[in-house]
C-alpha cells in the first residue's frame, strides 16, 4: 500500500510544536491503545527533547483488555509513565490527574502555573483527553483524522494545556503498520484503498480474533477473506441492482464495526517481548 502521508501542514505543524516546545513543562502523549507502538511518532522523543512525558492508552475500551496490561507493563519496564485511559466515558480521569501532580512534583522548579501539551498521531483522541482535563468541551472534537487546526490552549485552575493538531512522520516503517494505522483511522480515507483494508482486516481477523469474527457476522464457515467480504455483503444487504455484492458498502460496514467495538475489543499488536508475531 503506497501512502503519501506527509502533506505540508505535517510539515508546518512539526515547526510550529519546535516552537511551542520551550513554553512547556509536561507532555502528555496520547496514543491509540489497539496500536500502543505504531500510533507513537517516532519523532516525539527527539522533539520533546527529554521533557518530563506522560503516556496515554486512550481509547481503551476498544482495545483488548490483557493486551493492554501486557503493553502497561512493557512500558513500564522501559521507564515510562502510562496508564490506559477513556476519553469517551472518562475513565481513570482522577488517576491521570494524580499521575499529572505526582509528575509535577519531579520539575526542579515550581511554577505558578503548570503548561501542558497535548500530543498524538491525527484521531488518537487528543481533544478528547483535553476536554476531559478541562471539564468541558473546550477543543473541537471530530471523527475525522486531521480536525484539529492550529493551536488551542484552554486553562483548568493551575493547569494550562495546548492542543496540537495531529502530526504524522514522513514515511510509514511497513505496509503491515500502513494497514493498521488506516484501521484505527490515523490515515485520511482518501488515500487508500477501503475494500483492500477491509479484505486485510478480515484476514487478520481470522488468525487473531477468529471466533468474535465468526459470531459477530454469523459465518458458518472460514473462506478467504476476500469470500467472507462477499458473504457479510449478502447477509447485511450490502447489493446493488441484480443482487450483485457492493463491495465498497460491504468494505465500509466492517471497517465501521471495527472502529466502533461491535467486532469486541481487539488490540492489533503486541508488545515488542511477546513470543507471537502480529
Amino acid at each position: 500500500m503506497g501512502i503519501q502521508w506527509y502533506p505540508g501542514h505535517m510539515a508546518k505543524t512539526k515547526r510550529e510544536i519546535k516552537e511551542v516546545l520551550p513554553l512547556l513543562d509536561l507532555i502528555i502523549e496520547v496514543v491509540d491503545a489497539r496500536l500502543p507502538l505504531s500510533s507513537r511518532n517516532p519523532d516525539l522523543p527527539a522533539l520533546i527533547k527529554g521533557k518530563q512525558s506522560i503516556l496515554l492508552l486512550n481509547k481503551a475500551d476498544l482495545a483488548d483488555p490483557e493486551i493492554t496490561s501486557e503493553w502497561i507493563r512493557y512500558y513500564r519496564s522501559l521507564g515510562e509513565v502510562v496508564l490506559d485511559f477513556n476519553a469517551q466515558a472518562g475513565e481513570n480521569l482522577k488517576k491521570l490527574a494524580r499521575t499529572i501532580n505526582e509528575e509535577e512534583k519531579k520539575l526542579t522548579r515550581q511554577k505558578a502555573s503548570l503548561r501542558l501539551g497535548v500530543f498524538g498521531i491525527p484521531n488518537c483522541g487528543k481533544s478528547s483527553v483535553l476536554n476531559r482535563l478541562v471539564g468541558k468541551s473546550a477543543a473541537r472534537v471530530g471523527e475525522r483524522p486531521g480536525i484539529t487546526r492550529g493551536r488551542q490552549w484552554v486553562k483548568r485552575e493551575r493547569w494550562e494545556i495546548l492542543d496540537t493538531p495531529g502530526i504524522l512522520w514522513p514515511k510509514i516503517s511497513s505496509q503491515e503498520v500502513g494497514w493498521k494505522l488506516a484501521l484505527v483511522g490515523a490515515i485520511k480515507q482518501e488515500i487508500f484503498d477501503l475494500e483492500e483494508l477491509a479484505v486485510y482486516l478480515l484476514g487478520w481477523l481470522q488468525e487473531k480474533y477468529p471466533e468474535g469474527l465468526m459470531d459477530y457476522y454469523s459465518l458458518e464457515q472460514e473462506d478467504e477473506p476476500v469470500k467472507l467480504l462477499e458473504e457479510i455483503g449478502r447477509k447485511r444487504g450490502c447489493l446493488i441492482k441484480g443482487g450483485e455484492i457492493d463491495y465498497s458498502r460491504a468494505a465500509g460496514l466492517v471497517w465501521s464495526d471495527f472502529r466502533s467495538g461491535r467486532l469486541g475489543r481487539i488490540t492489533l499488536e503486541n508488545p515488542p517481548t511477546h513470543s507471537l508475531s502480529q
